[in-house]
């Protein structure tokens, strides 16, 4: 996935300027920065969800010329918030990821795909379950498994640890983290610094709709500029034992 001067508007406010953004095969990439910096905006138009101006491509080709049903067998778009109107239960949800594939050949691994994505993010064991009676975190990791099942090359996934404990925060990332080994291309915001540091091969830090910095985690997280994106001072330090950056606030 490619895109080239992006921006979005909305209420008449610019919240993505002029973005350039790459995501490759096999390849995580994360957008992070504070609140407001446009980092949801310009995830939404990677998806298509969001109006923009400038130029989005996936697999070359521009995103506004895949129809519907192919964009979806592209692509797979994991929103803030997954909210339903009905009781489904936990297996419908993750089944609805198998959709697009309907009355193609990819259909005969619709079972497989759920049972995988089901084991990956530990909702085998509430399958029967209706999802609005399930903890955010629950519902999170739902969301996520039908994303997972919908098996596209392209994953877009908008803060997937934020309800999460530690251990399925850590298990939410080293599931990405498969997925992209395995060939996918996976762009992801995230608020926490340490999990992009640990989990991302490239950072676009954005600051009021613009990218302040892109690459890897080592060579862009600064306490000067992770200092001045946030407006408050951070330490930056190598992780005793695997060397990934570290973010501390100063207190």
């Amino acid at each position: 996935m490619r895109a080239v001067d992006v921006s979005v508007s909305l209420g008449g406010r610019r919240v993505v300027d002029g973005v350039d953004l790459r995501v490759d095969p096999g390849e995580v990439v994360a957008l992070v920065g504070p609140n407001g910096a446009g980092k949801s905006s310009l995830l939404a138009a990677l998806a298509g969800d969001l109006a923009f101006a400038g130029r989005i491509e996936i697999g070359e080709r521009p995103l506004g010329d895949w129809r519907p049903v192919e964009l979806a067998r592209r692509r797979a778009v994991l929103p803030q918030k997954a909210a339903l109107s009905f009781p489904f239960t936990v297996g419908e949800v993750v089944r609805m990821g198998r959709a697009p594939w309907h009355g193609r050949p990819e259909s005969a691994d619709d079972e497989d795909a759920v049972v995988e994505a089901m084991r990956q993010t530990e909702t085998t064991g509430f399958a029967a379950r209706p999802f609005p009676a399930l903890s955010g975190g629950e519902q999170a990791r739902v969301a996520l498994a039908r994303v997972l099942a919908q098996r596209t090359p392209v994953l877009l996934l908008d803060e997937p640890t934020a309800a999460l404990d530690l251990r399925h925060q850590e298990l939410v990332l080293r599931t990405v983290r498969e997925r992209s080994v395995a060939g996918a291309a996976v762009v992801v915001v995230l608020h926490d610094l340490g999990l992009a540091a640990a989990y991302a091969d490239r950072v676009y830090v954005l600051a009021a709709g613009r990218v302040r910095a892109e690459g890897p985690p080592r060579e862009i997280f600064t306490a000067e500029l992770l200092g001045d994106v946030y407006q408050h001072e951070v330490d930056v330090f190598d992780h005793p034992r695997t060397g990934a950056p570290m973010v501390v606030p100063r207190r």
